[in-house]
């Protein structure tokens, strides 16, 4: 089948490692897939995959919103698309998820399937309230053209059918899938280092990370990443943190003994994903789909709010032999959860299904 995938901007990170896991493994299977992005904001590193796969630019597409430029946007999608002549097409991100469906339902297609995928929902921790009642309300209309959906995390799924987004019988709930190759040994040193790999931004809360290394001084602490938080971040850190820019994510959990995640909404992490594969065990906020990555107790601590952070990093810091378990059991679950078998499996289900709701509609 002929498949087209539409992002927002292909940043380093977060949704781009879906698709670069993704992609190579659909060509595998003898699928023609072409991958739309627009560009990436200031802040951000573009991951290399983009040119590597030869991924098309849509020029006037990105992450702010702008009327004309996204009017602009609308109009290069559909161009491409119709000169593509897709079997399906998968948007992914809020932006490319409005603005890609509404170019391939208008291009009238009777035999094009639309497949949608949520890696998160944007009801809290993005926006203000109206702007998410606007958000809802598209999707909601978007709902009635969109012939099946790919949601990371069972709370996701959860929130955008309680929503009235999604319903049970065209949504199908996908884990990430990650083929870790190469994966370096950790780093030995004498000082517990607690990591922390993500987007520098709002959402993500890495002001907490800083927080709690005032609170630890003799805890060493990482920030891996790049954002518009960057320069606000880095002109106030405490000495026992260091922030290293965007890095490659099993060179960075090497360095560490200890997991964190402070975000305030969230799918199912891949950053997380990627240090369970190094044997890292976790601390991460237990938000959205969180708790389907960290099975607290066993490869980590699900927690809320800084007493609870203090808390759980305390047990880790002070206990050797359950940094080791918990390392354990994170590889266990991580090989068991999040190969790419699963990950494709449930992406050609998906598929098919739109197609066939396609066939039976015409």
């Amino acid at each position: 089948m002929k498949i087209v995938h539409v992002i927002t901007r292909f940043n380093q990170g977060g949704t781009a490692t879906w698709l670069k896991t993704l992609i190579p493994e659909q060509v595998k299977l003898g699928h023609e897939v072409f991958l739309l992005a627009g560009w990436v904001q200031s802040g951000e590193i573009e991951d290399s995959f983009f040119n590597e796969c030869n991924g098309t630019r849509i020029q006037n597409l990105g992450r702010s919103i702008s009327i004309f430029d996204d009017l602009r946007s609308f109009i290069e999608i559909r161009a491409t698309l119709n000169s593509i002549a897709p079997d399906v097409v998968n948007t992914h991100t809020s932006k490319a998820g409005l603005i890609g469906r509404l170019a391939a339902i208008s291009l009238l297609k009777r035999n094009l399937a639309i497949v949608h995928t949520y890696h998160g929902h944007i009801f809290y921790g993005y926006f203000n309230k109206v702007l998410v009642e606007l958000i809802v309300f598209l999707e909601k209309f978007l709902s009635r053209f969109t012939n099946a959906f790919l949601v990371s995390g069972k709370q996701v799924m959860f929130d955008l059918i309680e929503n009235k987004i999604c319903k049970n019988n065209n949504t199908f709930l996908v884990n990430p899938g990650l083929s870790p190759k190469n994966i370096p040994a950790k780093i030995q040193n004498n000082i517990i280092t607690v990591g922390w790999l993500g987007r520098l931004t709002k959402v993500k809360r890495p002001d907490r990370v800083l927080e709690i290394a005032r609170h630890f001084s003799n805890v060493n602490f990482l920030l891996g990443g790049a954002g518009d938080l960057f320069d606000e971040l880095s002109s106030k850190i405490p000495s026992n943190l260091s922030i290293l820019g965007w890095v490659e994510p099993y060179e960075f959990w090497a360095k560490c003994d200890i997991a964190l995640l402070t975000s305030e909404n969230e799918a199912q992490p891949i950053s997380l994903i990627e240090s369970q594969f190094s044997g890292i065990p976790a601390i991460a906020e237990n938000v959205g789909s969180v708790k389907d990555v960290i099975v607290d107790g066993e490869n980590g601590f699900l927690v809320n709010g800084f007493e609870q952070r203090v808390s759980a990093l305390e047990k880790l810091i002070s206990d050797s032999n359950l940094r080791k378990s918990m390392g354990k059991a994170a590889i266990y679950n991580a090989s068991m959860k999040f190969g790419v078998d699963q990950f494709l499996k449930t992406h050609e289900k998906a598929y098919n299904f739109a197609l066939n709701i396609k066939k039976s509609i015409n």
